[in-house]
């Protein structure tokens, strides 16, 4: 029995063993100089893969942009890949995001070998998903299709009215002028530096919009925008204006390249030549930090998402990044409109400690604003895609007086007080003038630091950084203009950026090592059932719940946080 025992083991051992060696020989070469790869672009794409087995399990699957931007890079360079056959569906996607997806696609294209995208798409808006097909050599929409260019649009929420039917006195105080997240929830409009602000904003994506397709597409930017504006919808009104190729199913797509009987390769069946195996990978190794989501003191996340920033947890990120010998670089990857002003100083600190042991690159994302830009200002260096959305340096703070609507209720209050400035915290009572002085240096004091961490971390004068400041949100494209960023790129410039800070010669491939890391399964089962379950939700329901996310202010009262959900469609 014992002998049968061992067999039994021995046998799985060797299973496991060719499972982790061997899979690459068993499935088979990756292709031939006759196979085109496949590439689903569509939905949602994380920075970070779930961590660890349960946020797999809770979470629907979604593919990490590096994920796909790997995929492309090896592809690019491998011989037995012909050419790449992309299939572009309904994104959710911000437009830095795009930026990258389009840029890999170039690269793919630079290097000779043909891209066809195959845009299916309906119902709605298809600004996005044209944007990125467009980067391909050539573009196909299916008989059936619906993607119509109408231009871009930018929509603002205004709850000012809403509190005087529930009777709350909102109130907001925020630095600077241009610091409009509270003024989402105490205004009924725009103020004229919030109009100016966006109106810059939708100014610089629409360009990099129009300038985008038409140098794809070899047109004259005038005619791009003028086709914009008759709004192309049917697939044959894009083949009249040259922005497609012609109306193809995939299947004549597919035999066009390889033959009735041939078959594209798919993502999930390639195999990149040349990778190491487990356990025995001898490539240099950067570390990538992502800091993704609201900011916040403590741990991150008490959930299976983690999708905030806790400065706990960034801040033991970076001590053990920077600690390893083996780590040449940091990369810092950035998706977050702030939060807590103490949270962001905090991870601002550790980053700084960070960078005096190796070079820390800041890759932004979609949103790198408000306390987002407040920890990427530590940076060694900072990139940013052109539609990037960041800066936004200044602080909010928004403090209800509810007195009246629990009036409504029936409830009333009595508060006892010790010490003249005890109510401050009191939501029954709005501020004395006395009090409110009290609050305004406070938010002075922390816009302030705020200036300092940029002009030290920007080589900046803090008069520069306020006029720069004031709450302002720039794009990527402004940012490189006005020297709040260094370089415009994506997700793999700053990794080859990290690569020359760590003296690894530019043709070498790396190791990346991820930050935070996963906590075991026992934590985060804990984590999970300490925190509420978060389901999908429609595209359109997630808006909504964008828009109505600020009002939800965490325990931290004055916020570095970006202007309310500037969202560009």
């Amino acid at each position: 029995m014992k002998s049968r025992v061992r067999v039994a083991l021995v046998l799985l051992l060797i299973l496991l063993v060719a499972g982790l060696f061997g899979r690459p020989l068993l499935i088979g070469p990756p292709g031939d100089a006759s196979r085109y790869l496949l590439l689903e672009v569509g939905g949602a794409y994380a920075e970070a893969a779930p961590a660890g087995l349960l946020g797999r399990v809770f979470r629907r699957r979604e593919h990490t942009l590096l994920e796909l931007l790997a995929t492309l890079k090896s592809a690019a360079k491998d011989d037995r890949i012909r050419g790449l056959v992309v299939r572009v569906t309904k994104l959710q996607i911000g437009w830095a995001k795009a930026q990258d997806i389009r840029a890999a696609l170039g690269d793919f294209k630079a290097g000779g070998k043909p891209v066809i995208a195959y845009l299916e798409h309906e119902a709605g808006a298809g600004n996005l998903e044209y944007y990125v097909a467009s980067a391909a050599t050539e573009v196909y929409l299916p008989p059936n299709a619906s993607a119509p260019l109408t231009g871009l649009l930018s929509q603002f929420f205004f709850f000012g009215g809403v509190w005087e039917k529930l009777d709350i006195e909102m109130n907001v105080e925020k630095i600077r002028e241009y610091k409009t997240a509270g003024d989402m929830l105490a205004n009924k409009s725009m103020t004229a530096a919030h109009r100016e602000m966006a109106d810059s904003l939708l100014d610089s994506i629409n360009q990099q919009f129009i300038a985008g397709i038409a140098a794809a597409r070899g047109l004259d930017e005038a005619a791009v925008q003028a086709v914009v504006n008759q709004c192309p919808i049917e697939p044959a009104a894009f083949a009249a204006t040259r922005l497609s190729d012609g109306v193809k199913f995939l299947d004549e797509i597919r035999h066009d390249l390889v033959g009735a009987a041939g078959k594209f390769l798919t993502a999930q069946e390639y195999r990149p030549a040349g990778r190491s195996a487990p356990g025995f990978d001898w490539r240099p190794k950067l570390a990538v930090i992502y800091a993704v989501g609201p900011i916040h003191t403590g741990a991150a996340g008490g959930g299976v998402a983690d999708d905030s920033v806790g400065a706990d947890t960034l801040a033991e990120a970076f001590e053990q990044a920077s600690s390893d010998s083996d780590i040449g670089a940091i990369v810092f990857r950035i998706d977050s409109p702030g939060g807590s002003a103490l949270a962001s100083d905090l991870i601002w600190r550790a980053a700084q400690r960070a960078k005096a042991k190796k070079p820390v690159m800041v890759s932004m994302s979609d949103v790198a604003g408000s306390g987002g830009y407040y920890i990427a200002a530590a940076g060694t260096r900072i990139v940013a895609q052109p539609g990037s959305l960041t800066g936004s340096i200044g602080v909010v703070l928004a403090k209800p007086n509810i007195r009246g609507f629990l009036g409504k209720l029936g409830i009333t209050t009595e508060t006892l007080t010790r010490g003249r400035f005890a109510r401050l915290d009191d939501m029954t009572s709005s501020a004395s003038p006395e009090e409110r002085a009290k609050v305004v240096a406070a938010m002075e004091h922390i816009y302030d630091v705020f200036l300092a961490r940029v002009s030290e971390g920007r080589l900046l004068t803090r008069e520069r950084v306020n006029e720069l400041g004031r709450g302002r949100v720039w794009t990527g494209s402004q940012a490189k203009d006005n020297g709040l960023i260094d370089e415009l790129g994506g997700f793999m410039r700053a990794i080859e950026l990290a690569k020359e800070a760590a003296g690894i010669a530019p043709a070498q491939e790396v190791r990346l090592q991820f930050y935070p890391r996963p906590k075991n399964t026992i934590a985060r089962l804990a984590g999970y059932l300490e925190a509420r379950a978060a389901l999908p939700m429609p595209p359109a329901w997630q808006r909504v719940a964008a828009v109505l996310l600020p009002l939800s202010f965490p325990d931290e009262a004055i916020l570095a946080l970006m202007a309310e959900v500037v969202e560009i469609r």
